[in-house]
């Protein structure tokens, strides 16, 4: 990852604590806001904590999504910003038995994470579980997020990947805006894409019950690691 990344955004906190936090509250949320750590999982551990204050979700009758950025739609569609990072999270599933294995409340999730510094970017995917807050339609929804497992999938030559492989835990909470979700995710999957030189955002729409066919091969076999795991 970058210099700009490494001096600025690795904190010393822990994501047991993040998490213990985000547990602390499982009604329906009234404001788009969250605050996630990614952890390596390596011999010396490198953390990422980071808030949200933009973005939104949106809920049809294939998928529910949420999107969120630190830095305001407006600001990356004019790529006004130094660095910025955005979570995308898809809720691949309902709860179903020997689907979830931690709880009977819990969810799959898809996620993708990405990193924009100056001109560099990362684009980290995988799976994870979640504690869904509210019900999907509502105004406001919200995900506890645990069990995660996430890799770099792709970036441009001078990223400096510091996390892989690492695990997200964390809350994330949106209001329902179908416009501002799509407008969202569009954005940052051209800026992906131009940096890259190649379209990498994928935007999956799995059925209820299993992940699609058409999710990347590497984020479909880490979704399918994480089941096996446990």
């Amino acid at each position: 990852m970058t210099d700009a990344i490494h001096r600025t955004r690795f904190l010393g906190f822990t994501a047991v604590g993040v998490l213990a936090a985000a547990l602390l509250g499982s009604c329906a949320p009234s404001t788009t806001a969250g605050l996630v750590t990614l952890t390596s999982r390596t011999a010396t551990p490198v953390q990422l904590t980071t808030s949200f204050a933009h973005g939104a979700y949106t809920v049809d009758p294939a998928k529910t999504s949420l999107i969120l950025s630190t830095v305001s739609l407006d600001r990356l569609a004019d790529r006004d910003f130094d660095q910025a990072e955005v979570v995308h999270l898809e809720f691949l599933w309902r709860p179903r038995a020997g689907r979830t294995p931690v709880s009977a409340d819990a969810t799959n999730l898809s996620i993708r994470y990405v990193v924009l510094v100056d001109d560099q970017i990362g684009l980290y995917g995988g799976g994870g579980f979640g504690w869904p807050r509210g019900t999907a339609g509502d105004t406001g929804f919200g995900v506890t997020i645990s069990g995660s497992n996430l890799a770099l999938l792709d970036s441009t030559d001078g990223f400096r990947d510091l996390l892989t492989p690492a695990r997200l835990a964390g809350r994330l909470d949106a209001k329902l805006d179908e416009t501002t979700a799509i407008r969202l995710r569009d954005v940052v999957s051209q800026i992906v894409t131009d940096g890259l030189g190649r379209t990498r955002w994928v935007d999956a729409t799995p059925s209820p019950d299993l992940p699609s066919d058409d999710l990347p091969s590497d984020l479909a076999r880490m979704l399918a690691a994480a089941l096996d795991a446990d």
